[in-house]
């Protein structure tokens, strides 16, 4: 349904709240069906909290952001899809390792997908982060 949604239903991400709206109900149905990704989604948020400088807000697409320094380091959607902006090299190793997946909107940046299905994912989303937030470091340096 989120795939479908994001695919074809795009200019519903114009409507005010619609994004929050939709990810709520995405929440719901995890919450219901899904409880172990509700919980890994909430250990994540713990594990990036615990990282140096991370802060969390509302997504302008739904779902809770990660930012340091006033920027952001990826997102979580309410089923679970943890999307992360990585330096192009390193998404294609992880990529060609079948770690992550393409972002299913920008596939072709930076930007990569990682499904929490339960909190044994939890470690490798936080590193995936803490990546993230090392690549800002490199971006603030240059």
């Amino acid at each position: 349904m989120f795939l479908w949604v994001v695919r074809h239903g795009r200019w519903l991400a114009r409507v005010p709240l619609m994004p929050q709206l939709f990810d709520a109900l995405l929440l719901g149905w995890t919450a219901l069906f899904q409880r172990g990704r509700v919980h890994a989604m909430d250990a994540l948020e713990a594990g990036a909290l615990a990282l140096p400088g991370v802060t969390l807000r509302i997504h302008r697409l739904g779902g809770i952001e990660f930012r340091r320094a006033g920027r952001e380091l990826g997102h979580v959607h309410g089923h679970g899809l943890l999307d992360v902006r990585l330096p192009r090299a390193e998404a294609s190793e992880l990529l060609a390792a079948k770690r992550v997946r393409p972002h299913h909107v920008m596939s072709r940046s930076g930007w990569v997908s990682f499904l929490l299905e339960s909190e044994a994912d939890v470690p490798f989303a936080v590193e995936l982060l803490r990546r993230a937030g090392k690549a800002l470091e490199g971006e603030a340096s240059s």
